[in-house]
């Protein structure tokens, strides 16, 4: 089990000499994105970028609120994203008929080429992740993850 830890330390191990989870699931996720990146490369979006297509693909209503969290920045970042996968003929913006305040945004079908290229892409290189483990260490890896997530989502603990 893991020691209290000193956070001083300038290494990234616990007192034991084993590896930080948290450290090995940062490296596995930057791992991840940089392959992701490079399998898109062809498509002309980044891995945020597949991430909003793939999300106006499945429901073109959501908010640009959803749309930044589903591709992990800010409202801000979003909007300027949007700005530039419109200007770069991937989705098209329109005001809502009815809502005046409401802007719809749907795939063009530049848009949604790339989004399906960009699906095929993540499944391929979700698939070389877990290519070292069984189906069932696939799924309970999975598991895990959902729990350790939702542990921290809205964790009010102190970190001492």
């Amino acid at each position: 089990m893991y020691q209290a830890l000193d956070m001083s330390m300038h290494k990234m191990t616990p007192a034991s000499g084993e590896a930080w989870i948290g450290y090995s699931l940062k490296i596995t996720q930057h791992r991840l994105r940089q392959r992701l990146e490079a399998e898109l490369a062809g498509t002309g979006v980044s891995a945020a970028q597949n991430a909003v297509l793939l999300a106006i693909g499945s429901n073109p209503r959501i908010s640009n609120a959803s749309l930044a969290r589903a591709a992990f920045v800010t409202p801000q970042s979003m909007q300027g994203m949007l700005v530039t996968l419109e200007r770069d003929g991937f989705i098209l913006r329109t005001p809502h008929p009815d809502h005046g305040r409401i802007i719809m945004t749907e795939l063009t079908v530049k848009g949604k080429a790339a989004a399906e290229a960009g699906a095929m892409a993540s499944e391929a290189v979700e698939r070389l992740m877990l290519a070292g483990l069984t189906n069932d260490e696939a799924k309970l890896l999975g598991e895990l993850l959902q729990r350790c997530a939702e542990a921290l989502e809205g964790s009010r603990l102190p970190l001492r």
